[in-house]
């Protein structure tokens, strides 16, 4: 072989090596991007524990609730939702969903001695706009650590499992 043959192939073979290894940097770029936007994507989901008091008397105490909101800002609907948060200070209660749709989506903690049934902790999911059209405003615990969310668990659309923790944030599970 002569020594322009073999240079031509080296040619062929350097060009072959730079493609394949500028293909593989652009698959990585691209997954990267991918689990970035999925990520910030999740991140529009989070949840705390609020008190209600209602508009008319804020002293009513028999028109005060505890209430988990879940706010999801994600354009899709997030499913299996798994929340667990304290409340009253000595209880981890565990709430789940099938389904929470977009928007700020609220369930009511029902204490022990008020249950009809004694498993159901929690009312089903309902839109925080229908808890404020029934004359009620809703302030979110701030610094009181016996009513806080531990964490909140869910799959998005795509079918990522994702758990927030309040002051970790979002991670893929």
């Amino acid at each position: 072989m002569s020594s322009e043959a073999l240079a031509a192939w080296v040619g062929v073979a350097l060009t072959l090596a730079i493609s394949i290894w500028s293909l593989t940097i652009a698959k990585r770029a691209e997954r990267a991007a991918r689990d970035d936007r999925d990520e910030r994507e999740a991140a529009r989901v989070s949840g705390w524990v609020s008190f209600v008091y209602s508009k008319e008397d804020e002293s009513d105490k028999r028109k005060w609730k505890n209430v988990l909101v879940i706010r999801n800002g994600a354009e899709a609907a997030i499913h299996q939702v798994e929340a667990t948060a304290t409340m009253n200070g000595n209880q981890e209660v565990t709430f789940n969903a099938k389904v929470c749709l977009p928007g700020e989506s609220y369930a009511e903690w029902v204490p022990s001695f008020k249950r009809q049934h004694k498993n159901r902790a929690w009312t089903l999911l309902s839109s925080c706009e229908e808890l404020l059209q029934s004359g009620h405003f809703f302030r979110p615990y701030t610094v009181a650590d016996k009513w806080t969310l531990v964490s909140l668990a869910f799959t998005d659309a795509l079918g990522k499992r994702w758990r927030f923790t309040p002051g970790s944030g979002i991670s893929a599970v």
